[in-house]
């Protein structure tokens, strides 16, 4: 063994129907549920859950399976128009008013779901684990199986289940794992619920039943389950595999989420019965898209013009008339090896290419269909492991036998889930979970320019790997965010057009992965006058002492004072600082006591409207915890 990802043998790709990371994981310990601190608002200053229909809102509701029949409830509507209108330019603010709203609010918790909450606690969740598009199931799972939808490999986009008469044509990842001898299949039965994607190339539709390309992406057996469990048992499951489950059991909504944990679990039970294939297989659990569950992340999504934001990484491909093609809302992702042991959360922003990226990086294929953006926003998955450390033994989870019958009897004996007359906003279970280390290293800072009185945003992605923020308009709430996207090593700098002279204060805030959160707030008019103090405050990682350093800087002509208190994991305070004019103080904010997750807020005493919060987490490279204020 190597301690790398060449020691990777197997990479087995298993993807679900239809349901969003909320809904499924929203009460799970230790991720971005519903205890999200750094959650955006609503339009009406409503926290994002509290979601409007025409006549009041609707709550996050429990669909308790012991009391309705809510694992075969219907599904919520949902299709490109209703998600784009949902997502509505980032507000996020039409779940209710633009689809069927009641059960598209429901959630799961771990007594509905025992065996994925299980799996989660011994292995790694995604909770920024994206699908690729804003649209039904086709469109998705041509990016997972092919790097996109068409837009950026040259064609008009699918944006529906409509099916193509001659068949896509751009390549796919079986023909470049087939060109560079990488074994590959696709599990497949006659009901594959018509979600393998391969079959809507036009290359796998003209293929001879002799081909490879028939032979591993086309033919069918008669139960994956056995068929996959089959080729474990005698050691040629291929290098590459993906699993398309029949209707019945693809969790799609109609049908039993207990049937898809069941159909799981055999496949893991297979695994687990060879430990020589087991101790060398990535497993991935996914689902396509969310299916008009609710989530309450906005995704990252491109820029589509100047007048919507900036990018220093192209974003040729993505963008379709006017509108972006993606990223769609949160799905789950469990990442199940020896590799991922651990109850880890994993928080890099992922998406269906990112399983591609993930291939390449073990196998040495390209796929030139993935858009420069999404390469830059999306990780490779190789996080959420660490190959260092291998733990092959399996762990004790729940035995799944019944769990199909008993969701027939609740199908058959139980009410229908409703709204409940007397909402109450979620919570998640407590506690912290272990949390891997992520590639970001993300700073936004801000000054006013006393001449102008105009403020300036400062924002500089130091990481290896690429980040997307988006900027909210506190102040008049109804304008549409701004979207931003930095390539490695890069920085934008760009005035806050919403602060007109009429009206010159501001308020907005930054939001990016991971609960990255900066808060700008005062008066551009208290700074014009150059006998007033121009207080701003910059914060730079030092991770040499595990600490901020922040830096309380006095451009204007009066002296001013500091003032730095915790909202978070700390309760003392608050610290005052007196900075001379056109001085500068340092000060180091160790954030060591909380697993390195901070929360600050600094004011000063001459501007009652000066407000600056920074929160987030900072990196130091190694693997930490979730965030304890959310626990």
């Amino acid at each position: 063994m190597t301690g790398t990802i060449d020691d990777v043998g197997h990479i087995v790709i298993f993807t679900q129907e239809n349901r969003s990371f909320d809904h499924y994981f929203g009460t799970l310990r230790g991720v971005r549920g519903f205890n999200d601190r750094m959650a955006i608002a609503l339009p009406n200053g409503d926290p994002i859950w509290k979601q409007p229909t025409d006549t009041g809102y609707i709550l996050p509701f429990h669909a308790d399976m012991t009391v309705t029949r809510a694992t075969c409830a219907r599904a919520p509507s949902m299709n490109y128009p209703v998600n784009i209108a949902m997502w509505d330019h980032g507000l996020c603010d039409e779940w209710n008013k633009v689809r069927f709203a009641g059960l598209g609010m429901s959630y799961f918790s771990r007594n509905d779901l025992p065996f994925y909450y299980a799996l989660a606690d011994a292995f790694t969740i995604c909770d920024q684990y994206y699908a690729s598009t804003l649209t039904q199931t086709n469109p998705n799972r041509l990016h997972l199986f092919s790097g996109s939808s068409g837009l950026s490999a040259g064609f008009l986009p699918a944006l529906d289940n409509v099916e193509p008469v001659a068949g896509f044509t751009w390549p796919t990842v079986a023909e470049m794992l087939e060109t560079a001898g990488v074994r590959w299949r696709v599990y497949q039965q006659a009901d594959n619920f018509d979600d393998n994607a391969l079959a809507l190339f036009r290359s796998f539709r003209s293929a001879s039943a002799s081909s490879a390309l028939y032979r591993n992406g086309m033919a069918r057996v008669d139960d994956v389950a056995r068929a996959f469990a089959a080729d474990v048992a005698t050691g040629v499951l291929p290098q590459v595999s993906w699993i398309v489950a029949p209707a019945a059991l693809s969790e799609h909504a109609n049908y039993h989420p207990q049937a898809g944990e069941d159909l799981t679990a055999r496949l893991l039970a297979a695994l687990f019965a060879n430990p020589e294939v087991w101790s060398r297989t990535v497993f991935l659990l996914n689902y396509d898209e969310q299916g008009g569950f609710f989530d309450h992340e906005p995704p990252p999504t491109p820029p589509a013009s100047d007048a919507e934001g900036r990018s220093t990484v192209e974003t040729t491909g993505e963008i379709f008339e006017g509108l972006p093609l993606g990223l769609g809302f949160r799905v789950p992702m469990t990442v199940i090896s020896p590799w991922s042991k651990g109850g880890y959360v994993c928080s890099e922003v992922f998406d269906h290419t990112s399983i591609i990226q993930f291939i390449e990086r073990r196998f040495g294929v390209h796929c030139p269909n993935i858009s420069p953006w999404r390469r830059a926003i999306c990780g490779d998955l190789t996080s959420a492991f660490d190959f260092g450390i291998r733990d092959a033994t399996w762990p004790l989870l729940p035995a799944t036998s019944t769990y199909v019958a008993d969701a027939n009897r609740q199908c058959s004996t139980l009410p229908e889930p409703t709204v409940p007359i007397v909402q109450s906003v979620p919570k998640q279970e407590r506690g912290i979970r272990a949390s891997r280390a992520l590639p970001y290293e993300i700073h936004v800072n801000a000054h006013v320019d006393a001449v102008s009185g105009t403020l300036w945003l400062d924002m500089i992605n130091a990481g290896p790997t690429g980040v997307a923020l988006s900027s909210y308009d506190l102040a008049i709430r109804t304008n549409r965010p701004r979207r931003y996207a930095l390539g490695a090593g890069t920085h934008l700098s760009e005035h806050w057009a919403h602060v007109p002279p009429a009206a010159p204060r501001y308020h907005l805030s930054i939001h990016g992965p991971n609960g990255f959160l900066r808060l700008f707030a005062g008066d551009v008019a208290s700074v014009r006058d150059l006998a007033h103090a121009n207080p701003e405050i910059r914060a730079t990682d030092d991770r040499k002492n595990n600490a901020l350093c922040l830096t309380l800087i006095n451009r204007g002509n009066a002296v001013c004072e500091f003032s730095i208190s915790s909202n978070a994991y700390r309760a003392d305070g608050p610290w005052k600082f007196s900075v001379r004019a056109g001085h500068t103080l340092d000060t180091l904010w160790s954030v060591s006591a909380s697993g390195n997750w901070y929360d600050l807020s600094v004011t000063v005493d001459v501007q009652p409207a000066f407000l600056r919060r920074l929160a987030g987490r900072m990196e130091n490279g190694y693997d930490l915890v979730s965030d304890p204020a959310a626990a």
